[in-house]
């Protein structure tokens, strides 16, 4: 089969119609490269328009949503640079995690029981398959929030961009706590443990998915209508959670600590914001779009 002629600077030809039907960019049938003097020459000056005042415009407020994400977190890190500080102060609080025990520092007979309880789920492995390779990715996670909420992102974008807010926020914290801990996957530490998928290359304590879907559940929350039965956010993130344990992924005590600090960082670091705070202000626009949601249809 003969190699294809692939031009990688671009200059392709074209045959560009600027004017009547069938005329080309030259005019009398010529024709112009892309990327050569050949082809500015052929380009109309009315086809180059500038905004009379542009500094008047703006791109529309909700773009690319992971990406713009990342305002927030740096929003937060302003707010909180201390937020480990502050997270250490809360262990064993009512809001704090119970503890921030990292697996492979338990005692023997405390790991063997965590080993043991990771062996004795794997049976459900089977019935969890989809979920467990659905969920895998932060898109699939954020999937099943979606649709239980049957969430639109082109119709509820601030809905969209606060999910995505805590994603990246619970990322953050999780990715910090997994470096500083660095705690083997149950695959590295027991032979016995073979995970249903390959384990990503990060740390294992505290699992990121429970922090970040526990995360999620409870800013979903806060812009729920009362009517909504909040329980199922919350059942779905302990869920979440719990697959990565069934799949092999995790450690117990990964999970239940990962979860407690994403509540832990909504009611610590999020909930107290002011109402002009850029989090805050995005909280209620999604609460709005919530609200027209779940309102009553004629």
């Amino acid at each position: 089969m003969p190699a294809l002629n692939m031009d990688f600077n671009m200059n392709m030809d074209f045959n560009m119609n600027m004017g009547t039907a069938g005329s080309s960019v030259g005019g009398n049938g010529t024709r112009a490269r892309f990327n050569t003097e050949d082809y500015r020459k052929y380009v109309p000056v009315g086809a180059v328009v500038i905004p009379a005042n542009p500094s008047v415009m703006r791109f529309p407020a909700y773009w690319d949503p992971e990406l713009r994400a990342y305002e927030y977190l740096n929003a937060l890190v302003i707010q909180y640079p201390n937020w480990r500080t502050l997270l250490q102060a809360d262990v064993g609080t009512a809001i704090g995690p119970p503890n921030l025990t990292s697996p492979h520092t338990m005692s023997s007979a405390a790991l063997t029981n965590q080993i043991i309880d990771l062996l004795d789920r794997s049976p459900d492995r089977p019935d969890r398959f989809n979920e467990i390779v659905g969920q895998h990715t932060g898109e699939g996670a954020i999937g099943y929030f979606l649709g239980m909420l049957m969430i639109d992102p082109a119709r509820m974008p601030a809905i969209h961009l606060l999910m995505r807010v805590a994603r990246r926020l619970g990322e953050h914290v999780a990715m910090c706590l997994k470096g500083e801990f660095r705690c083997p996957r149950p695959s590295q530490l027991c032979s016995a443990i073979v995970p249903m998928i390959d384990p990503p290359a990060t740390p294992s304590f505290p699992s990121g998915h429970s922090l970040q879907a526990a995360l999620m559940a409870r800013c979903l929350e806060a812009t729920s209508p009362p009517m909504r039965p909040l329980s199922l956010l919350n059942d779905l993130a302990l869920r979440i959670g719990e697959n990565r344990i069934i799949a092999g992924l995790h450690f117990k005590q990964d999970h239940e600590i990962g979860y407690a600090i994403g509540r832990w960082i909504y009611s610590k670091l999020l909930d107290p914001l002011g109402a002009n705070t850029p989090f805050k202000k995005l909280e209620t626009a999604a609460k709005t779009e919530m609200a027209n949601q779940w309102a009553a249809q004629p």
